[in-house]
């Protein structure tokens, strides 16, 4: 018998349902209500800096993971130069409080608003006393192998509009 997971078990990709925020997590970490997508971690050994902190290219990184994990449940197709894929043009980060080694965190993500070929998206770290850290950027999507601007597919469209009710603005 073979115990050993075939390569596309690993990449299964999990589904909104899979992801949601649940009551518990909610009143685990203070997660405040509109937070309907995310995830649970711990701070790893190399998150934390000499400070004792987890460092603020931590934060980065776990938001970069809820994202990708976000927009594959939505029908983004995974990441390839010819394939569309989210260009980050703008990022804003607020960090609150910090967190340490081997603390419980909770990263959420959603899309706050979304236009023609671009998109909003909020994110932030939740900690045993509540939001540590909070990011907002703006995406684009392209063609990375050519740089162009593309329109969010109806599909993907639809199914953030199912989780997160965004803003549809025009441009």
């Amino acid at each position: 018998m073979n115990d050993i997971p075939s390569p596309a078990a690993d990449l299964a990709v999990p589904s909104f349902a899979q992801l949601r925020v649940t009551p518990a997590d909610r009143a685990r970490f203070g997660i405040d209500p509109g937070w309907a997508f995310g995830q649970t971690r711990l701070v790893e050994w190399r998150d934390v800096d000499a400070f004792r902190h987890a460092n603020h290219t931590s934060f980065l990184l776990w938001f970069e993971s809820a994202r990708n994990l976000y927009l594959e449940a939505a029908d983004l197709p995974r990441h390839s130069v010819d394939a569309p894929g989210p260009v980050m043009m703008n990022l804003e980060t607020r960090y609150l409080r910090p967190l340490a080694y081997h603390d419980p965190v909770f990263v959420t993500a959603r899309v706050k608003s979304v236009r023609r070929t671009s998109f909003v998206m909020e994110y932030a770290a939740w900690g045993p006393s509540g939001c540590a850290c909070t990011c907002t950027a703006v995406l684009v999507l392209m063609i990375n192998a050519t740089g162009e601007k593309v329109a969010i597919p109806d599909a993907v469209r639809n199914a953030i509009r199912a989780l997160d009710a965004p803003v549809e603005e025009s441009r």
